[in-house]
């Protein structure tokens, strides 16, 4: 047995690493602000995006892994050139403002444990990450640091030792709560948004196909077997990540309705934000807190920069990828440089850092169904992928992922223009 769940440990990588940066500072402030705000109504959520997430996320994979290439060169080579453009410039988008916003959550963290000025921390996080992901190796970097991030499995405990109305969040989890308010609707754009991220569609597919060029190229025709096992390692992988995303996702929800949303207090701070773990830990809330928000800050951040720079660089036939050296991919770490540096100075237009990990969550939603459409297209194409080609599964959750996001956010525009 211990051997077993060795191997299966050893065999996950890329999505349980996306998974991990699935739980940004966006993520968790945007599931913290939930439960205070809105109580056990958006529980639900946790468990209905557990389907449409693993079905996005398993076609990114086996899209990279079939054609043993980047999302952007496969946007392109099925859609034309145009279409990759309007791709990036979606992507781009989306992932600067996430990486001011986690630039600025980590700071916040830091400033939770030592009191050094946000201002300060940001600019020297930022460039520290970046002279890792440019001079040494992501993958260890991310190894190391996704132990981190199990602190915010303290949320499962928290919830339990909050001591919830249980009828409350049986109800909130199994019944669906909706509302037309602003405050629900932004609220669940941003939930939508930091839970299936446009970025992490080129990140997976990007770290598949780095994988496959490591082993020497798919052999997916010549090995059946081989390529059913591979598929089944994926999605386990895949399943594992999104899963432990989720139940993080759902717990940290409940347990912010269950002590801040109890007492009505609204967050504003990220000491506040910490107070959910005071039921478990007590006096070291805070402390805990601050070392699961600047883990997963810490991951995220070099993959937001990397998976911007993956397209750009499929875009102008650079050579890429992580696995290269800056002498050998010198313009694809130039666009990871720069998506920092810009995130960095996001941070100085003043901002509330709390509004501004929402802000990006619900940017996100809004952008990310135009990218699930153009996936699930190719990844239904039994013309590009051949016999791996999406089954019934994946092709209905990734069509409805894209339909629940975009109908959520045009709601939510129109009701903030028409009150």
């Amino acid at each position: 047995m211990r051997g077993w769940a060795s191997e299966r440990w050893r065999e996950l990588g890329p999505g349980l690493i996306t998974g991990a940066s699935d739980n940004d500072p966006s993520g968790i402030t945007t599931y913290s602000v939930a439960g205070a705000t809105t109580g056990y109504g958006l529980l639900w959520m946790a468990v209905f995006t557990v389907p449409l997430l693993v079905a996005v996320q398993s076609m990114s994979a086996r899209i990279g892994a079939v054609k043993n290439e980047g999302l952007g060169k496969v946007i392109e080579e099925r859609f034309g050139r145009p279409w990759l453009m309007v791709s990036i410039v979606v992507l781009v988008t989306a992932n600067i403002a996430t990486i001011a916003a986690d630039l600025g959550g980590v700071a916040a963290g830091v400033h939770l444990l030592i009191p050094v000025p946000v201002k300060i921390v940001i600019p020297v996080v930022g460039l520290g990450l970046l002279a890792v992901e440019v001079f040494w190796s992501y993958r260890r970097f991310a190894t190391i640091l996704k132990w981190l991030t199990l602190v915010l499995g303290l949320y499962i405990l928290s919830g339990f030792a909050a001591g919830p109305d249980w009828s409350q969040v049986l109800a909130g989890t199994f019944v669906p709560h909706l509302s037309l308010s602003t405050e629900f609707l932004g609220t669940a754009v941003a939930i939508l948004g930091t839970t299936i991220s446009p970025y992490m569609f080129f990140w997976i597919t990007s770290q598949e196909a780095e994988e496959e060029q490591a082993r020497g190229g798919p052999d997916l025709d010549d090995d059946p077997l081989s390529a059913t096992d591979a598929e089944r390692a994926r999605r386990r992988d895949v399943v594992a990540g999104m899963g432990y995303a989720n139940v993080v996702f759902y717990f940290i929800v409940l347990a912010n309705a269950a002590t801040l949303g109890a007492h009505h207090i609204k967050i504003a701070t990220a000491a506040q934000a910490a107070n959910a773990l005071a039921p478990i830990v007590g006096r070291f809330d805070t402390v805990l807190f601050a070392v699961g928000l600047i883990g997963a800050g810490l991951i995220a951040v070099p993959v937001l920069a990397g998976s911007a720079a993956y397209p750009l660089a499929e875009l102008f036939t650079w050579n890429e990828g992580l696995n290269r050296t800056l002498r050998g991919a010198p313009a694809f770490y130039a666009v990871i440089a720069a998506a920092v540096i810009i995130g960095i100075g996001g941070n100085y237009l003043g901002i509330d850092p709390v509004q501004g990990l929402v802000y990006a969550a619900v940017l996100q939603g809004c952008l990310a169904p135009f990218l699930i459409v153009i996936i699930t297209l190719i990844a239904r194409d039994d013309s590009v992928m051949g016999e791996h080609h999406n089954g019934w599964f994946n092709t209905t959750f990734g069509f409805l992922a894209a339909a629940v996001m975009a109908v959520a956010a045009i709601t939510l525009g129109a009701v903030s223009v028409l009150g």
